[in-house]
């Protein structure tokens, strides 16, 4: 029954994108929402340290990284704030600069494979943050990757208009339906500091000792992130259609998520991606398997609780998804 329920919200969400933009969230995102920015606040000690001063030195403008510089005019540890973060909220990282602490909060393994999958022309990126207890981890995985192998057979995105000027999408990879895993050790100490990233900016909201999920799409872009445990099909297809859904708001601030801090010059990347994309294979009948990289290797990391639903701000696709609801209750009554 929940794969003729998705189909018929699938279908709900075309037939929204035919009267405005046609171009899905997904590639919205990529192509027209800048990352957001986090600020370093880099304490007075850490500014006159070698590493400190060097960063702060070579520091410029035309830098790929989504990060401000601030230096602070009080003593203390040095913070990295998440983008529109309230003065009392709890920062990213917070301690000591060093070359090997720059590094780490800039860069790392996962983020790298992250920004590769989506130039490539990756819908989304979901994250598994393992627990460690192997059982739970893979039942976890299980049940992603199972529901994944399906949306990729059924879903579909709008379709385009190569005429309307509102859904021409920029330069970069053939849209598609791609979904893929990346799996990471929650005391990987490498991935710290993106493990702070994905849980988000209310992180107080939850400590979870078993595995958890994130999806990240764009531009580093996070829809949400959620223990495992209890998010199942359901869960997974209302995250997935939001992504392939037509982008029916076009401003960032109103729909869910918030940014990952990257290294990436993705405009750089997006048009050599443009110069060198195949069109899909039409006579492929099933896509491959999602593509799963384990981050190999702290503290358990926290995590936004789930909520009923994404906070959907586009009304759009809020009314689509109460007329696919009524449809599929019609259609079940009459059978």
């Amino acid at each position: 029954m929940l794969a003729r329920v998705s189909l018929v919200l699938i279908a709900c969400l075309g037939a929204a994108a035919a009267r405005g933009c046609s171009i899905p969230v997904f590639r919205y995102a990529l192509d027209r929402w800048p990352a957001d920015p986090y600020t370093l606040e880099v304490s007075p000690a850490d500014a006159r340290g070698e590493a400190g001063a060097h960063f702060l030195r070579n520091f410029t403008d035309s830098t790929p990284l989504n990060l401000a510089l601030v230096r602070s005019k009080e003593d203390g540890a040095s913070r990295l704030v998440f983008p529109h973060a309230a003065p009392d909220q709890t920062p990213a990282w917070s301690g000591a600069l060093d070359a090997a602490t720059l590094s780490l909060l800039t860069e790392s393994p996962a983020r790298t494979e992250f920004v590769r999958r989506i130039v490539e022309g990756q819908s989304g990126v979901w994250v598994l943050v393992e627990s460690g207890e192997r059982e739970a981890d893979e039942r976890a995985s299980a049940v992603l990757e199972k529901r994944l192998r399906y949306l990729e057979q059924v879903a579909q995105i709008p379709e385009n208009d190569p005429n309307d000027p509102s859904s021409q999408v920029g330069p970069g990879p053939a849209l598609r339906v791609r979904f893929s895993v990346i799996r990471i050790r929650r005391d990987e100490p490498r991935e710290q500091p993106l493990l702070k990233m994905l849980a988000g900016p209310k992180n107080d909201r939850a400590i979870s000792t078993g595995p958890w999920l994130a999806l990240a799409f764009g531009r580093g872009r996070v829809l949400g992130a959620w223990p495992a445990d209890g998010f199942g099909d359901e869960q997974i297809d209302e995250a997935c259609l939001f992504l392939l859904a037509a982008c029916s708001c076009q401003v960032k601030r109103m729909n869910p998520g918030w940014d990952l801090l990257l290294n990436a010059n993705w405009n750089e990347a997006l048009q050599t991606a443009g110069q060198t994309t195949v069109a899909p294979d039409s006579t492929r009948t099933a896509p491959p398997p999602p593509e799963t990289v384990t981050v190999v290797a702290s503290a358990a990391a926290p995590i936004v609780l789930p909520r009923k639903g994404f906070g959907l701000a586009a009304p759009g696709a809020l009314v689509m998804l109460v007329l696919g609801s009524a449809l599929v209750w019609a259609t079940m009554r009459k059978s």
